[in-house]
């Protein structure tokens, strides 16, 4: 494992990769950040591989300029990181007896993960520096909104109802939430939905960054809504959105009420 003490400066974005280069001995040919995670792919002796680095900002910046120490290590190592996107893997040589693939294999993985959520079908569940619940975390928060509205819009689209998907941001705090208050035309009931990734206890396990998904049959005619149908649900957040949507349809079937688990 390497450290080095580097500069981030937006102005300068050229620095870092000179720098990477110079303590590396190679060429630099992409380089990718995430969070804390840094990914660089470095070409050398006819070959181009991974480091995988983190990034620790300095309470204050030396006199000489650096302002964050950064850690690497090599893809060999098959470090925890793993969420680099295709385009930067693309750059790698293929893996073969000089290269061990199985940082890559998780990477491939993450990146199946990413497109199914970017139809919206699947929740990402993990987000930029978010272990177990997304606070004070400005960039792991909008990557949290913006995949639970992905969701929840496509559990809409499943079920044809209509209805609002909101964001509620919250405090800096807390990751905010994303609900939907959907209905079929002309019913007198609905369906509520929250996604939040507070990291809170839910029956159904959370994920890495604390995603996880309650809902509820909504009534609309004012029944009452302290009824054992009408109570608080858990899905896993592992659950397709057109799975959710057939679990909730079938709610709204009386006869099921009551027997429906979410």
């Amino acid at each position: 494992m390497a450290k080095l003490l580097i500069t981030l400066d937006p102005a300068c974005p050229e620095r870092l990769p000179q720098a990477l280069s110079q303590a590396t001995g190679s060429e630099i040919v992409a380089l990718e950040r995430e969070g804390r995670t840094l990914y660089a792919a470095c070409h050398r002796a006819g070959l181009t591989t991974a480091l995988i680095g983190t990034v620790h900002l300095l309470d204050h910046p030396l006199p000489s300029g650096e302002n964050a120490a950064l850690t690497l290590e090599g893809e060999d190592r098959n470090p925890a990181a793993a969420r680099a996107s295709r385009t930067f893997t693309r750059h790698l040589t293929p893996a073969g007896l000089h290269v061990d693939g199985t940082w890559r294999a998780r990477c491939e993985e993450w990146q199946a993960r990413v497109k199914a959520a970017q139809s919206g079908e699947r929740l990402l569940g993990e987000y930029p520096d978010a272990q177990g619940y997304v606070g004070y975390n400005a960039e792991g928060k909008r990557a949290f909104e913006l995949d639970a509205r992905r969701y929840l819009k496509a559990v809409q689209r499943h079920l044809g109802w209509k209805g609002t998907v909101h964001w509620n941001p919250g405090g800096v705090a807390v990751s905010g939430e994303v609900t939907a208050h959907l209905a079929p035309d002309g019913a007198d009931t609905g369906v509520f939905i929250e996604v939040s990734a507070c990291g809170l206890w839910t029956p159904r396990q959370a994920s890495p960054s604390g995603v996880g998904i309650m809902w509820r049959v909504e009534p609309l005619a004012g029944q009452d809504r302290w009824a054992h149908e009408y109570r608080n649900r858990w899905a896993s957040w592992v659950l397709p959105a057109a799975q959710l949507a057939q679990d909730m349809r079938t709610a709204l079937t009386p006869e099921h009420v009551d027997a429906q688990v979410a």
